[in-house]
Parts: C-alpha cells; structure tokens; sequence
C-alpha cells in the first residue's frame, strides 16, 4: 500500500514537472508556479471538505507551513542551478540529494527496511543519477561553485521538505497541505509584487494554453503531496520518500512520449533499474 502510493507521488510528481517545465519555456517561471501552487492551494481546501476524516491540527498546520516555505526555497534554487550550470549535473544531483535526506532522518529516527527494500534503496540511487543524465551534454561541463552550492542547497529543501511533511499526523488528511500551500502562495504573491515595483509593471499571469499547463501541474503536484502525506502513515518514511524522488522518471518519460525526445542508453538502463528499485521496495 505504501509503495503503490509512493510511486503514485512519483508519477504525479513528474508530471507536475514536466508540465510547469513546459509552461515555463512559454512565460515566466514565477507567474506559472504561482498559479499551479494557487491551485494546488483551492484544492487542498476542497479536498479538506470532502475527505472524511480530515481533524484541523494546529500541529500539523505549523508543519506544513515549514514544508511549504522549504520547498518553495527548493523549487527557487534549483532554477538558480539549472540556470547557471550543466543540467546533466545539476538535476541528477539534485534528485539524489533529495531522497539521501529522508533516508538518513529516517534511520536516525529508528527505522530499519528489511534487507530486501534495502537493496532496493540503494539501486534507486544510481538509477536517479542515470535517469537525469543529458547525452547531448557533456558529462565533464564545468560546475561553477554558484551551480554546485545550488543543486546541493536545492536537494537538501526538497529532502527537508519531505521529512517535514512526514511529521504530520495520520488524522490530518489534507490540512498540512492547505497550510504548505497557503505558505507557498503568500510568498510567491510577495515575490511577483516585489518584482513588479522594480519593474513598474503589473504581475502578468499566463493565459490560454500556458495556463492549462500550470493548472495540470497544480493538480498533479497536489496529487502527489497528497499521495505521499498518506503513504508516509502507511509504511516506512525513508522508503517511502526515495520512491517519491524517483520522479524524474516520468518527466523522461512524458518528454520521450509527448515531445519526441530520444533515450540515450544510460537513461533507459537507469528507467529498468528504477523498476526493479521499486519493486524490491515494494516487496517489504
């Protein structure tokens, strides 16, 4: 059960990506993660209506707050990072990071994975890094300290961002992620406002298609949270989250499937070697 909706969380996490991704190429980064977080934002609050079960805990509010203000902190620096540096590099990096975390607060915390999920920890790691590997970009591009201290900065917010949202309670259903949300978007309406003053302009929003993909990927991010929220009450946290940060995947996948984009080797054995991850994962 906590497998399943680990990779759940992964495919929707993946297609968040490569939605606000494709967005992105079309309108400012900013305006399109704004939306799809206001999204991500109405539906928490509807789904908090809707989900039996859902108990408003001033705990749990408190914990998605930090996991909104962290992620979002993730999301900025790892623009800053592919930005400036070489994606093959940065990303991969980034992912590995993001599921070392959780794995070490989670044996911290006293969990032991049967040897078997072990195993398949430990693939999942090597299967990132050869997912995110870009063949028509050299492997040995120069990483400057700037993009170096990003992608490690970055997997670091996003793997904090994953143990905060662990902290929640069983009993919460989707209020932690109204507050994570919440966070994110107050932030983010900050930001843009701040950028228009400088700019002596208005906070433009993206319209037509550009908006369909920044609400796709609102909804898929939402899943996802949500998908792992539960998980996370369902099994073991560090297994759990390294599922979770298998998610460029499914980006590679999409791109291959959608925009014609060609697999080189090395990510295809890295696509069969996360199968297997999962599925010893799983097995536990």
């Amino acid at each position: 059960m906590a497998a399943l909706l680990a990779l759940v969380s992964a495919i929707c996490y993946g297609v968040s990506d490569f939605s606000g991704g494709l967005g992105s190429r079309r309108a400012a980064a900013t305006a399109v993660v704004l939306v799809s977080n206001a999204v991500s934002l109405l539906l928490a609050v509807l789904v908090v209506e809707l989900l039996p079960g859902s108990t408003y805990s001033g705990r749990d509010m408190l914990w998605g707050v930090a996991g909104g203000v962290v992620g979002l902190l993730g999301v900025v620096l790892l623009y800053r990072g592919l930005a400036i540096g070489p994606m093959s590099v940065v990303a991969p990096l980034t992912a590995v990071l993001s599921a070392l975390v959780p794995l070490a607060a989670g044996v911290l915390a006293g969990e032991r994975p049967g040897t078997i999920a072990l195993i398949g920890v430990v693939l999942a790691l090597p299967a990132m890094l050869l997912i995110g590997r870009e063949p028509s970009r050299p492997a040995a591009a120069a990483l400057s300290r700037g993009a170096l201290a990003s992608a490690l900065c970055a997997g670091l917010s996003f793997g904090g961002f994953f143990v905060l949202l662990a902290q929640t309670g069983p009993d919460g259903g989707a209020w932690p992620l109204v507050a994570q949300r919440a966070a994110s978007v107050a932030l983010l309406l900050g930001i843009s406002f701040v950028a228009a003053l400088r700019q002596r302009g208005s906070v433009l929003l993206p319209g037509g298609r550009i908006l369909g993909l920044a609400a796709v990927a609102g909804i898929t991010d939402f899943a996802a949270n949500l998908a792992y929220v539960i998980a996370t009450h369902h099994g073991l946290f560090a297994p759990v989250a390294v599922i979770s940060s298998l998610y460029p995947a499914s980006t590679l996948l999409l791109a291959r499937g959608v925009l014609g984009e060609r697999l080189a080797r090395q990510q295809t054995a890295g696509l069969a070697l996360a199968a297997v991850a999962v599925a010893l994962i799983a097995l536990h």
